[in-house]
């Protein structure tokens, strides 16, 4: 049966708000009619957030960028050459930075270029494909595995053992042609991060670079946590050779920083009235970041979008200090681009509190 809504009109805020009269079953809602000011207010919520996103694309090829694309670049060759005579024992690359650091993006980068190259050369004949999988937070063995098989479209179904995912795994990595498995995250390892829940971790990852039919090489991103994890297995630590970024500094990364606001800026249509041009904002924004260039481009889009939300396309100081203060959830005194001594502010330890809350809803109960 069909019924027919009542039209109601109301008054809100000196804006009409008309609910029309409309049929509508028990699967429908009545059918709303919007003020054209509800509706471009809308529009441009959505227009903003699309223009954020979009600048979220921008990267920047660090120093560490190019020292661990080589990195990756040289493994993947080598176990191509090495395949094609009959060698299958391999290597890998570990990218080692705090959260925030950018060494996901990094490798991101790295992947995606590596795999147009390759599709490029087409003379590959041992696959390049490199499957980047996120480590499940307090992973066992088992759900590490299970994740990989996710992301190679294949999921395991009812109770599995270890040694038959194992199998699993490397039979669907060859039938995949996946040159490389990339793990994220490996920090998260081991449910109870106990000697025998690691060694049995990094033994099953071990093995897949030196499986005598269709070996892979391992490449990692971490958190620091991770480096003691892989320095538990000597022959794992030679064939991996951890690579470890550094915070930046104003005199080694102050006008790479720059540079990248700047095209950020450009991006976003809004325009600097000179805070680039001080050397104070630089060091203040490398500090907020706690040294760390992901966390510095992510606030610099957040204060792009708190000034674009304004209506505004001049950007000041103002703006990075609100995107503080939001992402914080600090006051005044301890937001450094407010106060005036900046530099006596744990910015290290305000950044750590936020990375643990956002790793809340990533992490498994115990």
């Amino acid at each position: 049966m069909i019924h027919t809504s009542t039209e109601i009109s109301t008054d809100i805020d000196g804006g009409d708000a008309i609910v029309s009269a409309a049929p509508y079953t028990a699967d429908h809602l009545y059918v709303t009619q919007f003020s054209p000011e509800s509706i471009a207010d809308f529009n441009e919520s959505v227009e903003l957030a699309d223009r954020l996103v979009r600048l979220e694309d921008h990267f920047e090829k660090t120093e560490t960028y190019h020292r661990f694309r080589e990195r990756v670049f040289g493994v993947l060759a080598m176990r191509e050459s090495r395949l094609r005579v009959g060698k299958t024992e391999l290597k890998g690359a570990v990218l080692i930075g705090p959260a925030g650091a950018g060494k996901s993006r990094i490798a991101e980068e790295v992947i995606a270029e590596h795999q147009g190259l390759t599709k490029l050369s087409g003379n590959w004949r041992f696959g390049t494909r490199i499957l980047s999988v996120v480590v499940p937070g307090r992973s066992t063995v088992k759900e590490s595995l299970t994740a990989i098989l996710h992301a190679l479209g294949h999921p395991a179904k009812g109770r599995r053992d270890e040694t038959y995912l194992t199998n699993l795994v490397m039979e669907y990595l060859k039938e995949c042609r996946i040159a490389a498995v990339h793990l994220d995250e490996v920090q998260d390892s081991g449910r109870y991060k106990t000697k025998d829940s690691v060694e049995a971790f990094l033994k099953v990852f071990r093995n897949m670079m030196q499986h005598k039919e269709w070996p892979v090489c391992l490449i990692m991103t971490a958190t620091p946590e991770a480096q003691h994890l892989v320095n538990m297995d000597e022959p794992l630590k030679r064939r991996l050779r951890p690579m470890e970024m550094r915070p930046m500094t104003f005199d080694a990364d102050g006008q790479m920083l720059r540079n990248a606001l700047k095209r950020l800026f450009k991006d976003a249509g809004i325009s600097d009235p000179g805070i680039l041009s001080h050397d104070e904002f630089v060091r203040i924004l490398i500090h907020a970041s706690a040294g760390r260039l992901g966390v510095a481009i992510e606030m610099a889009i957040e204060a792009i979008g708190g000034c674009l939300g304004e209506g505004g396309d001049v950007i000041d100081m103002g703006h990075f200090a609100d995107a503080y203060e939001i992402r914080m959830d600090c006051d005044e005194e301890l937001n450094p681009f407010v106060a005036e001594h900046w530099s006596t502010i744990d910015t290290m330890k305000a950044l750590q509190r936020y990375e643990e809350e956002r790793q809340v809803n990533r992490r498994r109960p115990k």
